[in-house]
């Protein structure tokens, strides 16, 4: 062929492969991915091994104190029966450990509810699985302001993260009109609409809101927007008493 001078003349470059050259990068490569795959799943699951076993001291612990808890009381309310019989009390020093009786038995209704909590999580029942609002509470404090707080639960067979938006809204009344008030207007805290939510077994939205003076709360509203293939929506709504509880 004719070479014109002061042409570039690519240069061609034949290397040779030993047989099988394809095949064996081909399974090096698939080996990588095996190899990569079963140590992300080896993380993930001593990961979740750990949660579960911290899960588990918690929900021993509380029944251990459940239990000590309900031998004092009963204790006491033997001592009582005996000094109200014998006459060796009067009624002022009766009254006093009555009172202390009642505020055992808060306790322990209390450690019941942390127990079933955990017993939900741990050994949840056919119908209970998948994402909830497990408790809604309200305290009044002074004035108009109220602390709230919400916990949210995901209840599955794995212990994949679960991520996605809540929102709050407290439903009533102003100038004989409904009205509904988004949960960013009453915290100051609160700069959202959809508060992002990111945990794998339970998470708790907690805070202090402000009632406006002209307004009276009805309900208060929770909806819960998980994302992803398997996404969720939950929605749970709760009568406001007097007293400022849900």
């Amino acid at each position: 062929m004719a070479v014109v001078e002061g042409s570039v003349q690519d240069e061609l470059v034949i290397v040779r492969r030993a047989k099988g050259y394809r095949l064996r990068r081909a399974i090096w490569l698939a080996v990588l991915i095996l190899i990569t795959a079963g140590g992300g799943y080896l993380y993930g699951y001593f990961d979740s091994y750990n949660q579960v076993k911290v899960l588990k001291e918690e929900g021993r612990y509380l029944k251990d104190g459940l239990r000590v808890s309900e031998q004092t009381i009963n204790d006491l309310s033997q001592r009582v029966a005996v000094l109200e019989k014998g006459g060796e009390v009067d009624r002022q020093a009766a009254d006093d450990f009555r009172s202390t009786v009642k505020d055992l038995r808060d306790q322990v209704g209390a450690l019941e509810q942390e127990v079933a909590f955990y017993k939900g999580i741990m050994a949840p029942g056919s119908t209970d699985k998948g994402l909830r609002v497990s408790r809604i509470d309200l305290e009044a404090l002074s004035g108009q302001e109220y602390r709230y707080a919400v916990m949210m639960t995901q209840v599955v067979d794995n212990t994949n993260f679960v991520q996605g938006e809540v929102a709050v809204n407290i439903i009533g009344t102003r100038a004989g009109q409904q009205e509904i008030i988004a949960l960013r207007d009453l915290d100051e805290a609160v700069t959202e609409l959809g508060i992002p939510f990111r945990f794998r077994y339970f998470q708790e939205l907690k805070g202090t809101l402000t009632v406006p003076a002209d307004f009276t709360p009805q309900q208060l509203q929770v909806v819960m927007q998980s994302r992803g293939r398997n996404s969720q929506r939950v929605e749970e709504t709760r009568n406001w008493n007097s007293e400022g509880e849900a």
